[in-house]
């Protein structure tokens, strides 16, 4: 009698994790990789546009390089990381071009690639987007959104954005102008891409 007390006692009191553990209801799916798009460098450009002394001006950056990876069906696993040097700015003004390299400009001393990388992208639209994510500069990691335009025709795709940024915001002539007397606050950025789909 006391025998079969005790193996009762046994199994009311066998630990739970002795049991099977029940299956999880859902699993959450793996994010694919949306496919890779090689940029058109000859065809694609980075530009600036801003104004001094009340005279506006254009440039673009020479040398950047851009990893696409899109597909409008599958935004999670949709990415882009851009890296320009600011060191290749051209403006057409010599002077100018050298004073954005200086310390208080881009610092490309010590600083010599903006980078752009995105954390989501997200449909605004028909053909419009905006790639949420972060704009390092001269060590200074800021979140920036970028809204673009983006037209695809088979395996051939034209992206084109367009935003106002405040230089003072990414650490831009904050010691020499920080009021925009000068040189505007206001820059634009402007950008084309046109890419072909890796097979």
């Amino acid at each position: 009698m006391t025998r079969r007390i005790l193996l009762a006692l046994a199994l009311l009191t066998t630990p739970a994790l002795a049991q099977p553990a029940p299956k999880a209801a859902t699993q959450a799916a793996a994010v694919v990789n949306a496919p890779l798009w090689t940029v058109d460098r000859n065809a694609s450009s980075i530009g600036f546009a801003g104004a001094m002394d009340g005279a506006a001006f254009r440039g673009t950056f020479t040398r950047w390089t851009a990893g696409i990876r899109f597909d409008p069906a599958n935004l999670a696993g949709s990415s882009a990381r851009v890296i320009v040097e600011p060191a290749s700015a051209s403006s057409g003004d010599g002077t100018r071009d050298s004073t954005l390299r200086e310390a208080d400009w881009f610092d490309t001393a010590r600083s010599p690639q903006v980078i752009f990388h995105t954390n989501n992208i997200r449909s605004t639209g028909p053909n419009t987007y905006e790639a949420v994510g972060t704009l390092s500069v001269k060590g200074r990691a800021i979140p920036f959104t970028l809204p673009f335009t983006l037209n695809i025709n088979g395996a051939q795709a034209e992206m084109r954005a367009s935003v106002n940024v405040d230089r003072t915001r990414l650490g831009l002539g904050v010691q020499f102008d920080p009021s925009g007397g000068q040189v505007a606050k206001t820059v634009a950025i402007n950008v084309v891409v046109r890419a072909t789909r890796a097979p």
